[in-house]
């Protein structure tokens, strides 16, 4: 029987990790279904969902430990069903772009209009960047998000207007096919 399981790592960044953690699952007939990996600051960071057999995945699990020590990375694992099983409601994806001057409280603002809502964040990044040519630093956000058969996007983009206007942020909301 196929298994599914999240696996998620952090520590110091260093050549070589992404190979380690690979190799690993390589090597225990395990299968990157889907994965982001990223360094921050000097920080390695990533989320991996993986699938393999039942007894793989428990073996992968109860050996953890070793990989840990090769690595120095903090490891958690959660099982979970396979991407298919997702529970989900009749929806419309959505990709939101925003960008401005940077400055506490854009991402809660932004996200507060979306829970308000009901509507889930399926993928969100951002991204602090210095501007030489105005000398500032520059926001910039993307997010993907499904918005409910239910609600109007139009009241959506009424209220992340508001916010846009609020905080001096630059907002584009538009429907995704295909992602």
């Amino acid at each position: 029987m196929k298994s599914f399981l999240v696996f998620s790592s952090m520590g110091p960044d260093r050549p070589g990790l992404v190979s380690e953690i690979s190799e690993y699952f390589t090597a225990r007939g395990i299968n990157i279904e889907r994965s982001r990996m990223s360094t921050m600051g000097n920080e390695f960071g990533g989320i991996i969902l993986t699938s393999g057999r039942t007894e793989d995945i428990k073996s992968l699990i109860d050996d953890l430990d070793s990989l840990r020590a090769k690595t120095g990375l903090d490891i958690h694992v959660r099982q979970t069903k396979a991407p298919g099983h997702r529970e989900v409601k009749p929806s419309i994806p959505y990709r939101m772009i925003a960008t401005s001057m940077d400055h506490p409280g854009i991402v809660h603002k932004v996200c507060k209009v979306l829970k308000e809502k009901d509507i889930n964040v399926e993928e969100f990044e951002t991204q602090v960047d210095y501007n030489a040519f105005t000398g500032a630093n520059v926001f910039h956000m993307t997010c993907y998000f499904t918005i409910p058969a239910n609600v109007r996007i139009a009241d959506v983009r009424k209220d992340v207007a508001r916010v846009g206007d609020e905080l001096n942020i630059d907002i584009r909301i538009e429907a995704v096919i295909n992602r």
